[in-house]
């Protein structure tokens, strides 16, 4: 039989050390300082070690109190990050989605909210274009690579497909008639290594447009929205501008497409395939993917 010590007093621990004081222990915990002091005294016990050394300058950790304060943090945040998972409401829908296609997925976001006010999507942007769901508490995720991953659930949204973007007062005050034509304009570049440009340049033939030149951005997103600043011609996602190029925000001087081998994908683990929230948005996304991302007719 395991001999653990109650859980409380490991939590009463875990704060008396971050604070070293008693005093601020017990205000954070609502606890008067000898209700703090006898669970700490009840551990000491427990363990028969002393835990902390009381000073006239406060409190330190004994060699005992060292070992066992990085295990009992780790436990104490592993059984909150679970507690979370267990208790989150029923009506919420974690959604992890990376920050390069949220000005594009955000509307569709809300279009959903409006038909299914019984689900709240807690999103959370991120630059990251993966997921592990073994330590990070999201039901689900858009991801970005050229796989879903193994162990996922996984539904193919789109491919990715290079195209130059500006706004169409920059074609009128410069004409792009030619690939060539580029090398008059300031290149945007969603990445630092400049390889998107690089890609699309090389199979459009441009023999006189440096790829190194221009500006650099953190992500597709910012890039796109520099295009819009006018601040010259954007590389990017032929589907993620496909409604601003719609609505005349953005043109494309250039018809010619580039794949690049990857894609993005709505994922999620297992664990929660069974659940209504998670089918709800899956078939959802999945009508939204087939209609070609106009505004599904069934719910």
């Amino acid at each position: 039989m395991r001999r653990l010590p109650p859980l409380g007093t490991l939590q009463v621990f875990e704060v008396v050390a971050r604070h070293r004081s008693f005093t601020r222990a017990a205000e954070q915990l609502c606890l008067t300082q000898g209700a703090v002091s006898r669970q700490i005294l009840a551990l000491e016990e427990h363990y028969k070690c002393a835990l902390f050394v009381r000073g006239s300058k406060g409190l330190t950790l004994t060699v005992e109190g060292e070992i066992l304060l990085p295990v009992v943090k780790e436990s104490l945040a592993r059984i909150e990050e679970v507690s979370l998972r267990l208790t989150r409401q029923r009506t919420d829908l974690a959604l992890k989605v990376p920050t390069c296609i949220m000005r594009w997925m955000l509307p569709k976001i809300l279009r959903f909210q409006s038909d299914h006010p019984q689900l709240q999507v807690k999103t959370t942007t991120t630059w990251q274009h993966h997921v592990d769901f073994t330590s990070e508490p999201f039901d689900a995720a858009i991801i970005y690579g050229s796989s879903p991953g193994a162990q996922v659930h996984a539904i193919a949204l789109f491919d990715e497909q290079l195209i130059p973007v500006c706004v169409p007062e920059l074609i009128e005050e410069r004409p792009l008639e030619a690939v060539d034509d580029l090398a008059h304009h300031t290149l945007l570049h969603p990445t630092r290594d400049h390889r998107d440009w690089k890609l699309w340049l090389g199979h459009a033939g441009a023999n006189r447009v440096d790829p190194d030149l221009g500006l650099s951005f953190e992500s597709l997103d910012l890039a796109t929205n520099a295009a819009m600043q006018r601040l010259g011609v954007a590389i990017s996602d032929k589907t993620l501008v496909s409604e601003d190029i719609a609505a005349k925000r953005l043109a494309t001087p250039f018809d010619r497409a580039v794949e690049t081998g990857f894609r993005y994908y709505f994922v999620y683990p297992d664990s929660v395939a069974h659940q209504p929230k998670v089918q709800l948005f899956r078939d959802w996304i999945t009508r939204l993917r087939d209609s070609g991302y106009a505004e599904p007719t069934g719910r």
